[in-house]
């Protein structure tokens, strides 16, 4: 079907003569439809798939792959619980936490946080705090007065290093007056960005201590994170342990408390790759439409080919060729274009902001400062198999066509 003598015809028809410009267009058009539609599936799965990798990949570093939190107030015996969680070989770390709400008094604002009591050694193993410090330093992370502030939650409060902040917690004290809120104060020794958006603009950390006397713990602490091995067992490794920690605790594996989340971002992937297949479905039809204007025009031409003895596989070989030159260009130009956009796209956000003045990428609403991008090769390969196959179907009925009209009604009404 695809011999010399079908590409070498196939070859003329593809560039238009003068006469055909009507044609050229329909083709340029369906050319195009393919080369975007092949683009923007690139650009999108790579987003989608830089959006659940930094997403995951910051939710497990800062809260761990596992969470050990207790049914009542705090986790009884937590030094036991706390020896038992290490003596298995998948733990690589577990920190003892402590977790509570407050609201805090800013300069400019106020505003409810979260406080989290950790000590320095975890905070070494959660790297994505420790080395992001924004303002300020850790050094000074000790006794019950200092704590750290999230840069978006510093930048609402109004505070910076060297603030003073006043934190009301939701315990009460009995006074000669009656129950009041407890508050107290505390100083601000460093800002940090971790990284995620929804953290930064809500979290405080302090040392335990500090944090089990303003959340009147005692010496308990009421939360446990764990790292593991392996992030994606982190469910079977959250069902064994809770099977062994027994009722007294919930344990939770970072799957599950992201879940919804996950499967939603699971599900846009999908419907952005329907809708953007459309794209390309569209320019199929562009092709089969300026394939049977093609064998219109050039019905003449058809008919003295067979006359001269050309086979019907030799006729369809012509116009299936015809139309996959623009699905072949258009796939790899699209490719080209896609790669080159997916690689490039948090410079090419940054240069639209400048030049538009508007925010185009607000982390309030997307849970990262950057836009990630992320380029699989299976993707790539995907999507571009799904263009050529769809311009092949697309050329095989045209094509038949042409090869069954019948050379001498072809003559008749020319």
């Amino acid at each position: 079907m695809l011999d010399k003598f079908a590409i070498i015809v196939a070859l003329r028809y593809f560039r238009a003569k003068k006469n055909e410009k009507f044609v050229s267009i329909i083709s340029g058009i369906s050319l195009a439809g393919i080369t975007i539609g092949v683009a923007a599936l690139i650009v999108v799965m790579s987003v989608m798939n830089g959006f659940h990798i930094q997403l995951t990949s910051n939710i497990i570093g800062i809260k761990g792959d596992i969470s050990v939190t207790p049914i009542g107030k705090a986790i009884a015996d937590y030094p036991s619980v706390l020896a038992n969680i290490k003596k298995h070989t998948f733990v690589k770390k577990a920190s003892p936490i402590v977790s509570g709400q407050a609201l805090a008094l800013g300069t400019k604002t106020n505003s409810g946080v979260l406080i989290k009591g950790i000590d320095l050694v975890d905070l070494k193993n959660k790297g994505e705090i420790l080395t992001n410090v924004f303002q300020g330093s850790f050094e000074g992370y000790e006794g019950t007065t200092t704590l750290a502030v999230g840069a978006e939650l510093a930048h609402n409060l109004g505070v910076s290093v060297g603030s003073k902040i006043k934190l009301i917690s939701p315990n009460v004290i009995s006074t000669a007056f009656g129950t009041i809120p407890r508050s107290k104060d505390f100083t601000v020794i460093a800002i940090f960005s971790s990284g995620l958006y929804d953290y930064d603009s809500a979290t405080m950390v302090m040392p335990v201590s500090a944090a089990q006397k303003f959340l009147s713990l005692g010496e308990e602490i009421n939360l446990i994170e764990i790292n593991v091995d392996n992030p994606e067992l982190a469910k079977a490794y959250a069902s064994l342990l809770q099977k062994e920690l027994g009722l007294g605790v919930r344990v939770s594996s970072w799957l599950d408390s992201n879940q919804q989340f996950l499967k939603a971002l699971e599900i846009e992937r999908t419907a952005m790759f329907t809708i953007l297949s459309l794209i390309i479905i569209v320019a199929a039809f562009n092709i089969i439409s300026s394939l049977f204007m093609i064998v219109k025009d050039k019905t003449k031409d058809i008919a003295i080919l067979k006359t001269m003895g050309a086979s019907v596989s030799q006729i369809m070989g012509i116009f299936i060729i015809n139309g996959l030159l623009i699905g072949v260009i258009g796939t790899f130009l699209g490719i080209f274009l896609g790669l080159a956009v997916s690689y490039n796209i948090e410079n090419i956000r940054l240069f639209l902001e400048r030049i538009s003045n508007t925010k185009i990428f607000d982390p309030a609403i997307y849970f990262l400062y950057s836009l990630p991008s992320v380029v699989r090769i299976s993707d790539v390969v995907i999507v571009g198999s799904l263009s050529l196959v769809l311009s092949l179907l697309a050329t095989i009925y045209p094509s038949f066509k042409a090869a069954r009209l019948n050379p001498i009604e072809a003559m008749r009404y020319e």
